[in-house]
């Protein structure tokens, strides 16, 4: 079997691939001249097949399933592996012919997964996940719906001390001197602009709630770009809107949302299963922390991503980081303390045209 860099998105695999020090054309995606794998030469030279090893050996054949596993979340493994993981590059055909190359090479893989739809047995015991998954046996939406319609201040749906072990692999630091931005839109008619000192997150005592704080909560949200704050407040054509600099006075520790979700389940030694099912929760809460309210919307769907932004202040971080819906290159932070900032300028603009992306309905 041989395939190269180009076949994958994961770059722990890509660097697998790359110790080789092999070059030429692949079959599977028809790059030429690439880094590439060569199971009949490079298996002794590099972990490649081993680390997708223990990707693979998670699914089990529909023969040796429970027979109470729901048919549904059978699938065949090339299907699976596409869907439950941010590892491949190419389509379900080319990742089987990866799986079949690495199977047909194992003394310990189950040949039977090639020929029959997979499951993971773990995902629909209940055992397990109550002590391996950060909502137990509960899913993010379930959990949802009991903070909105069933008991908001106290109920049993998230493992707190796994979620807190979960949440310090997304820490990270943010050094001083590094600016952010916040822009603010004038309702009132004639007015061209906000004062500095209007710049900064509302009072306490007057303090809407928001994605990641919860009414009465003061929480300054900024963005690392000037054109997505203009984006995030909805600015409209010929609007005023005014937008400050803040520059940040100390290192700050950010639980980092942005990157959680995009970590190689191959960077740590945590079980590939329970990576999977962790990782499939936190797409979710970074999904919806970064989801943009319609005016329809209620103020109840903020809070599934307060309730994580308060745990997160509980554990000493300073604010949440996530990406922006509305520029795919631009993230935002939300700080629970905005003394750990100086808003050093601010300017006045007028909205010129905007770029609107219809979507049918």
């Amino acid at each position: 079997m041989i395939c190269c860099v180009d076949c994958f998105k994961d770059k722990e695999i890509k660097a697998a691939i790359e110790i080789a020090n092999r070059s030429g054309d692949c079959p599977i995606c028809g790059k030429t001249n690439t880094w590439i794998y060569n199971s009949d030469l490079d298996k002794d030279e590099t972990s490649f097949e081993d680390m997708l090893g223990d990707i693979i050996e998670i699914y089990v054949p529909e023969s040796e399933l429970p027979h109470t596993y729901p048919s549904e979340g059978k699938k065949l493994i090339s299907e699976c592996l596409c869907e439950d993981w941010s590892i491949f590059s190419g389509t379900p055909s080319d990742v089987f012919k990866i799986v079949k190359g690495i199977v047909d090479n194992s003394l310990f893989l189950n040949e039977k997964i090639l020929v029959e739809p997979v499951g993971i047995p773990q995902l629909y015991n209940e055992e397990y996940l109550l002590r391996n998954s950060i909502m137990g046996k509960h899913s993010w939406e379930e959990f949802k719906k009991s903070l909105r319609n069933i008991n908001r201040f106290h109920n049993d749906y998230i493992n707190l001390e796994l979620l807190r072990e979960i949440l310090g692999i997304a820490k990270i630091s943010i050094p001083a001197g590094e600016f952010f931005y916040r822009a603010r839109v004038s309702n009132e008619k004639g007015k061209a602009g906000f004062k500095r000192k209007e710049m900064w997150a509302p009072p306490d005592d007057i303090a809407s709630p928001g994605r990641a704080n919860s009414k009465g909560q003061s929480c300054l949200y900024l963005s690392n770009r000037k054109k997505t704050t203009v984006k995030e407040i909805r600015a409209h054509a010929f609007d005023y809107v005014t937008i400050a600099t803040f520059k940040l006075n100390r290192e700050i520790n950010i639980l980092d949302l942005c990157s959680i979700t995009h970590n190689s389940p191959f960077y740590t030694n945590t079980d590939k299963v329970d990576f999977l099912i962790n990782e499939q929760i936190l797409h979710a809460i970074e999904r919806d922390l970064a989801k943009p309210m319609s005016r329809w919307d209620s103020e109840l769907d903020y809070l599934p991503t307060q309730y994580i932004s308060d745990f997160a202040k509980f554990c000493g971080y300073d604010g949440v980081r996530y990406y922006s819906t509305f520029d795919k290159d631009a993230y935002n932070i939300a700080l629970f303390n905005s003394n750990v900032c100086s808003c050093i300028y601010h300017r006045n603009f007028l909205v010129g045209d905007l770029d609107y992306k219809l979507s049918a309905l």
